[in-house]
């Protein structure tokens, strides 16, 4: 129970310290001895140079020429190496986080060679490699272009040495961030090189700072790959680990003074990477900001997203005005691989797909954008463009994932803006049409709040409307309303409906709620195995379930078989007598009864009901103001009956029952 506030100030006695959830745990004395050793070991060294150092001249030996000079290359050639880590290193990581290729995992331990070489051997490597008779130094010298004993050189070393810290840092950071959110980029209209500098690098931020600290630390500090390849020439190559050498043979205290500020800089570099700042979600983007005022100000390609929602425009790509039909963007597309369907539809028309799981539902939408290598949709054309052959980003087809993909870095403005944006349209107008979608969704407030700090419903509006915001050919929905409450479901399910009613496109929604499929969608696609079982109109769907699975879907009940005579020989056992139908003996078919129909007893019912049969009440669930009653039987079956009822026959869970079904409200659906 929760103490109330008189409570909590009434309290007395010493305040318990916050638990941190973990109970704390002893350490055997076999394991904290070498523990405590292994500590003293590694300390022991790093606190002699603290009781050695000189404290009393120790500025005066800092700022002696040769150490601030040494200094000095230090930095530029640390500073230049984490450039060249950079430039060739991201691109290596994301490479190896995000593609297959042949050879991967040989690429992945050259990577870290460097990290687990000695030194010196590195430098020697890198003579064989760079060096006036190594394998490039020929090519590079006719270029004019020499590195060994330079301080060029020095920066090639500390690179070769450093980088691996970067690669394998950021490759992890990447590894850890889904690809759905650079997919969603890319389906918003980003173009991939966009969608990495906007998306990618602002969500690996904190990896992607923690390697180039390391790297630029480890570069700082390399000592035998640089006096090996680049020699030791003051103020050409000799950085400060190599000036501390020379000062052990003279100098030791001056050894020990540039020792400790080396300590310093490392310390300081690990300690800032265990800084809350680092520990938290992706770097801060762009995104807040005043809501924006419409002014004076025009643009010709902005004008479509200024618009009312509710009246459509292309959706700035550059083959629409091309490529649209007098009626809009209608669908053709045949689907190949571990999907296999072919859909053709009008525009205006929206499709719910539906089925159990692992059916290929998500497989559909994802080769309708050209995302997965399981499926392919060949041809696909949106009104007179064929966009099979297209990019991603250039297709015209928006997707909301299932659990809506927001961009964590930037506001929920932002997030619906950027569709706009990465077509081209300015910041402004973007905006302006951003906050009119926001505010027709519900979540028009909260436009400068970031997906961390909305609810789960309030981020699946914001996905939405970020995707209708992007005026897409094609619009994808896989699961758009799962996330929210009954109340809001339904308002944002009306919201969605009046968009459709005008969309000159057609919309595709994965959904599992039946009354999402006749709420809002004109056709039904029914996948199973990959398989299509029925493409039809929703109401034709309602009618006649072309598969077990759809007439569970929609609340009845569906049992296979075969047509013999006046009834039907159930697949798993059974039989089932109906009053009319067109078919043949042998046909395989399905008898739909709706629980509505079925009618449960305590004793065998007597009468005017031809299919009865025993059961046990395995399960009792509401289903607004009616009972669902699981029955376990041969074949198994649901009734809906009132709490009442349920009541005056004392339903519950393991009482014995007789269910009845009378023969005209059986209806027989050929397979």
């Amino acid at each position: 129970m929760t103490p109330s506030r008189t409570d909590t100030r009434t309290r007395t006695g010493p305040r318990r310290p916050r638990s941190s959830g973990r109970p704390r745990r002893q350490a055997p004395l076999a394991l904290a001895l070498p523990g405590v050793l292994a500590v003293a070991f590694l300390l022991l060294p790093l606190a002699g140079v603290l009781a050695g150092a000189p404290w009393q001249s120790l500025p005066e030996r800092l700022t002696a020429p040769e150490v601030t000079e040494a200094l000095g290359l230090s930095l530029v050639v640390s500073g230049w190496a984490l450039l060249l880590s950079l430039v060739l290193g991201v691109p290596l990581a994301w490479l190896l986080a995000r593609v297959e290729f042949p050879g991967k995992a040989l690429i992945r331990v050259l990577v870290m060679l460097p990290m687990v070489l000695p030194p010196t051997v590195a430098g020697v490597a890198l003579l064989e490699g760079y060096g006036r008779r190594g394998l490039l130094g020929p090519w590079l010298a006719d270029l004019g272009i020499t590195l060994p004993f330079s301080t060029a050189g020095a920066v090639v070393a500390s690179a070769f040495v450093s980088m691996p810290f970067l690669v394998i840092s950021l490759e992890g950071a990447l590894a850890s961030l889904h690809e759905r959110y650079e997919e969603t980029a890319l389906s918003l209209g980003a173009s991939p090189l966009r969608t990495f500098f906007t998306v990618t690098v602002p969500m690996i931020a904190p990896g992607l700072i923690a390697g180039a600290a390391l790297c630029w630390a480890r570069a700082l500090g390399e000592f035998g790959a640089t006096i090996t390849f680049a020699g030791n020439l003051p103020g050409t190559t000799q950085t400060l680990p190599l000036q501390v050498y020379l000062l052990l043979q003279n100098d030791p205290d001056g050894a020990v003074a540039v020792s400790l500020l080396l300590l310093v800089v490392a310390t300081a570099v690990l300690l800032a990477l265990r800084g809350r700042w680092l520990g938290g979600g992706a770097a801060a983007g762009a995104g807040a900001g005043a809501t924006p005022r419409t002014n004076g100000e025009t643009n010709a390609g902005a004008d479509e997203f200024l618009e009312s929602p509710d009246t459509q425009a292309p959706s700035g790509h550059p083959d629409d005005a091309a490529g649209a039909t007098d009626a809009g963007w209608p669908l053709t597309a045949d689907v190949t691989g571990s999907t296999q369907v072919s859909l053709t539809a009008a525009p205006g028309t929206t499709i719910a797909v539906v089925g159990p799981n692992g059916a290929g539902k998500s497989t559909l939408l994802r080769a309708l954008l050209g995302l997965t290598p399981r499926a392919d949709a060949h041809p696909l054309r949106l009104g007179a463009l064929t966009v099979d052959g297209l990019p991603v980003h250039r297709r015209g087809i928006a997707w909301v994932p299932q659990d809506g993909a927001l961009f964590p870095h930037l506001t929920a403005l932002a997030n619906t803006a950027y569709g706009p944006r990465a077509q081209g349209v300015p910041k402004h107008h973007a905006r302006v049409a951003a906050q009119r979608w926001l505010d027709r969704l519900g979540v028009g407030h909260l436009a400068h709040r970031k997906p961390g700090e909305l609810s789960g419903g309030q981020a699946g509006r914001v996905a939405l409307a970020r995707a209708l915001a992007a005026r897409p050919r094609l619009l994808l929905l896989d699961e758009p309303l799962a996330a929210l409450d009954q109340t809001t479901r339904a308002r944002v399910r009306h919201a969605l409906r009046a968009h459709l009613s005008g969309f000159d496109g057609v919309c595709l929604i994965v959904t599992h709620d039946p009354v999402e499929a006749v709420a809002l969608a004109d056709h039904v696609l029914v996948l199973e195995e990959g398989r299509c079982v029925q493409y039809a109109e929703t109401a034709e769907v309602a009618r006649h379930p072309g598969s077990p699975w759809v007439a569970r879907m929609l609340g009845r009940n569906a049992w296979p078989g075969t047509v013999q005579a006046d009834h039907l020989e159930l697949t798993g056992g059974g039989r089932l007598v109906f009053a009319d139908h067109a078919l043949s003996d042998g046909t395989p078919a399905m008898g739909v009864v709706g629980p509505e129909a079925v009618s449960l007893h305590r004793e065998r019912p007597s009468g005017s009901p031809r299919n009865v049969w025993p059961g046990v009440v395995r399960e009792l669930a509401a289903h607004g103001g009616r009972l669902r009653v699981l029955v376990d039987a041969v074949p198994e079956v649901v009734a809906e009956v009132t709490p009442g009822a349920a009541a005056e026959l004392g339903l519950a869970e393991g009482v014995d029952v007789w269910v009845s079904v009378k023969a005209t409200e059986v209806t027989l659906v050929g397979l």
